[in-house]
């Protein structure tokens, strides 16, 4: 059975929401399915064997190969294959049914626990979104475009490095001990952003500011009143 028979099937037989039902039917057909086909040659073999053309921007990436090409009606998709050759064709204009919108992909993206979610976006086949986790790091996050799985987390600034972990950068605890220990209090909306962290706090003499502070030492880099 396809997966659109298989979609067909939850609809008709489930009480299932729309989005929900494509997201367990697909989830089902791709579970296991963590790496991409072992070579282009192969990927491109079973892009060629579904009836596209135009292959192109082949690429590996989050642990698929991705790439552009034209259907059969002349209509320019995204695809992305698996290691089990599976197939999933995404961005079809018709078929936008069979996504979660980008509302849809925020609200889950809050249910695992991401706050203050913004710039959620398809692009490239992948749904793309910035938030910040549950450490408090600004985060650029990448996610299955079905199953909206976390396909790669990005601190910003950092690459893929984290603070705190196997670097020389401060984790959010350090920082909050060296403020506290510097005669700050009240100190709330610590993030890393852009390579440094950021706080707003209480001084010691009562007044509420914004921090920059130094991502190795804890050194309060710039303190400025705020308004």
């Amino acid at each position: 059975m396809t997966t659109k028979q298989t979609l067909q099937s939850l609809s008709k037989r489930t009480t299932l929401k729309p989005f929900a039902a494509i997201v367990l039917a697909t989830s089902l057909s791709w579970a296991g399915s963590s790496m991409a086909a072992d070579t282009a040659q192969q990927a491109v073999d079973v892009i060629n064997a579904h009836g596209y053309v135009s292959i192109d921007k082949l690429k590996r990436e989050h642990g698929l190969w991705t790439a552009k090409a034209t259907t059969h009606d002349g209509v320019r998709v995204n695809l992305l294959v698996d290691a089990n050759d599976q197939l999933l064709e995404v961005g079809r204009p018709d078929n936008q049914h069979n996504m979660a919108t980008a509302q849809q992909v925020a609200q889950h993206v809050q249910q695992l626990g991401y706050q203050r979610v913004h710039d959620v976006k398809f692009d490239d086949g992948f749904w793309e979104a910035e938030a910040y986790n549950q450490a408090g790091f600004d985060v650029d996050l990448t996610l299955h475009p079905i199953t909206l799985a976390v396909l790669s987390e990005v601190v910003d600034g950092l690459g893929s490095a984290t603070p705190g972990v196997g670097n020389d950068y401060l984790s959010a605890a350090q920082v909050r001990s060296a403020l506290e220990a510097s005669g700050y209090s009240r100190i709330h909306d610590l993030e890393f952003d852009d390579g440094r962290w950021e706080a707003d706090a209480t001084n010691a003499a009562g007044q509420r500011v914004e921090l920059r502070i130094d991502p190795h030492s804890g050194v309060v880099l710039r303190e400025k009143r705020d308004d």
